[in-house]
């Protein structure tokens, strides 16, 4: 949503709700005193943005996970619960295990990648560890081989070994056997895609958070009205060339009349040692940061271009950044 004054002076709403039991309306009810909903909200740093950009690059390398008609389910651990207000009706929560692949002999899917893809999800709120015997009865069967070391391609990327089963592999009561994941924790709300490590793709570089902020609006130092300085720093997911990220920021000033755009100055890049935690699980956390201060910045608006900086390895990374 754009900047408008409308999504703040009609954001309360106090109706309640007769089709939904217990409906939780929260912030919705006193939306109309928060400045922020006036504010612009196509913050290119949101956890759900870069999300769905990791999703389409994921789909582009891995051919199963645009294309792959070969859903499978391996198994899953769930129970059921009634909801108060579900009148009867029961809610099944847990953990789920599927591979997703081509249809072998009937497709052929692109991508640099095009065996299976194993996605574990789960709907508790809470985090859990399901842990299970690999020789005992409920144990998480994958569809790779055992002694498979598989990556998770989404943050934190962690790895996991998978261990014999009694399940054969080629279905003749001999080995090789399937693999089988001994434990594993899901926080909530989560999912993973799991795929050998020798097929494991490096996520792209994102910004993945701007100080001050996406549309922040800043008042301008008292004793001087026509010039400020401001701090600004830019968050990476990956380790970047500080030079290259600073050589790829250009501004553009719609100013009041008084003064040009601002200039850079006093740049700083280290590393991130506990960065914030992210609002969605899955999404990249921070492990870089460029920062810096802008001087002589006059009254107006300035758009902030970062424009394929590139990473420590040297390749271009192919992300814009447009931060009014």
């Amino acid at each position: 949503m754009i900047s408008n004054q409308a999504w703040k002076r009609h954001g309360c709403y106090v109706l309640g709700s007769e089709q939904y039991f217990n409906m939780p309306l929260e912030k919705s009810l006193f939306g109309c005193h928060d400045d922020w909903n006036a504010l612009d909200h196509f913050d290119p740093t949101a956890d759900s943005r870069l999300m769905f950009s990791q999703f389409h690059h994921l789909r582009q390398v891995y051919g199963a996970l645009q294309d792959g008609f070969n859903l499978v389910q391996r198994g899953n651990w769930t129970y059921f619960i009634e909801r108060p207000g579900s009148n009867g009706t029961g809610t099944e929560m847990g953990l789920w295990s599927v591979s997703r692949s081509a249809l072998t002999g009937y497709q052929t899917v692109g991508g640099t990648f095009t065996d299976q893809v194993w996605l574990l999800y789960t709907n508790e709120n809470t985090t859990q560890t399901y842990t299970f015997n690999c020789k005992d009865k409920n144990w998480i069967s994958s569809p790779f081989v055992s002694g498979t070391q598989v990556k998770n391609l989404f943050s934190p990327y962690e790895t996991y070994d998978l261990e014999v089963s009694l399940s054969s592999f080629n279905n003749d009561s001999k080995a090789p056997w399937f693999g089988c994941l001994p434990s594993i924790t899901m926080d909530p709300f989560s999912f993973k895609a799991l795929v050998p490590v020798a097929q494991w793709s490096t996520p792209l570089p994102v910004i993945t958070k701007f100080v001050p902020g996406h549309d922040a609006r800043l008042l301008t130092n008292s004793g001087d009205a026509n010039a400020t300085t401001v701090d600004i720093s830019f968050q990476f997911n990956t380790a970047m060339s500080c030079n290259g990220v600073t050589q790829s920021i250009s501004l553009n000033m719609s100013s009041s009349g008084h003064g040009s755009a601002p200039t850079i100055t006093n740049v700083q890049c280290a590393a991130i040692q506990t960065p914030d935690p992210t609002r969605l699980s899955g999404a990249p956390s921070s492990t870089w940061s460029w920062s810096a201060t802008l001087t002589n910045f006059p009254d107006g608006v300035l758009t902030i271009t970062v424009n394929n900086p590139a990473p420590t390895g040297g390749n271009g990374t192919g992300v814009r950044f447009f931060p009014p």
